[in-house]
Formats: C-alpha cells, sequence, structure tokens
C-alpha cells in the first residue's frame, strides 16, 4: 500500500476543501429556492459532510486514474450535490464493486418513503 506524502495530504485537503466549499454553497441555493431560511449548523454539517465526501470520491478517482483536473471538477460536482446524494451515489459504486447486489425493489422502497416523508411535511 502506498503511503501519502504531505503533498499528497494537501493536495488532499485542497480537494476536501473545494467539495467542502462547494457543499455549502449548493446548501444555501437550494434552501434559497425553497425560500427557506438558511441554519448556521446545518450549513456546517453540509460543508464538513461534503469535505469528507469530496475526499472519498478523490480517492476513488485516483484509483480509477482520471487526470486530477477531471478529479477536480468531479469531487466540485459531487460537493455542490451535497452528502446525502453522493453518498448515495458511492454506496452504489462499492455495492458493485463488492458484488453486493441490491433488491430488485430497493429503488421503489425508497422513493415511497420520499414520498411518505414529503406527505408529512
Amino acid at each position: 500500500m502506498e503511503h501519502f506524502s504531505l503533498s499528497d495530504w494537501l493536495t488532499s485537503l485542497g480537494y476536501g476543501l473545494l467539495a467542502g466549499i462547494a457543499g455549502g454553497l449548493g446548501y444555501v441555493m437550494r434552501e434559497n429556492d425553497k425560500g427557506n431560511p438558511l441554519n448556521g449548523w446545518r450549513a456546517l454539517t453540509e460543508i464538513a459532510s461534503s469535505g469528507l465526501v469530496g475526499f472519498l470520491v478523490m480517492l476513488l478517482c485516483q484509483a480509477m486514474k482520471i487526470d486530477p483536473l477531471w478529479t477536480g471538477f468531479i469531487v466540485g460536482i459531487f460537493g455542490w450535490l451535497g452528502a446525502n446524494v453522493s453518498i448515495r451515489l458511492l454506496e452504489r459504486i462499492v455495492y458493485e464493486r463488492l458484488g453486493i447486489k441490491l433488491r430488485a425493489n430497493t429503488d421503489k422502497r425508497v422513493e415511497a418513503a420520499k414520498a411518505q416523508e414529503e406527505d408529512r411535511l
């Protein structure tokens, strides 16, 4: 296993910051579009969780030998989408890579749960 050098860690920090900033901006834009007031703790949580997802996406891009410029673009997009959406996309990649079969009706159950949650609001 390769070890990260200081330069690698600083680069990773940069990708994480990019994702965190994108996640924070995405949160602000989504809440403004809905007409909701901003919540500072939620914004900080979005920034931190998007930064973590950005780090994971950066590792995935490195494993796939994707160009660093493309990696930055992909990390920024995943950050903008927010951690909730991004982690669901990453889960599918991990399941597929590990050969874990999702139940055939998983998407239907998730959509039904979302619809039920929206009805409560």
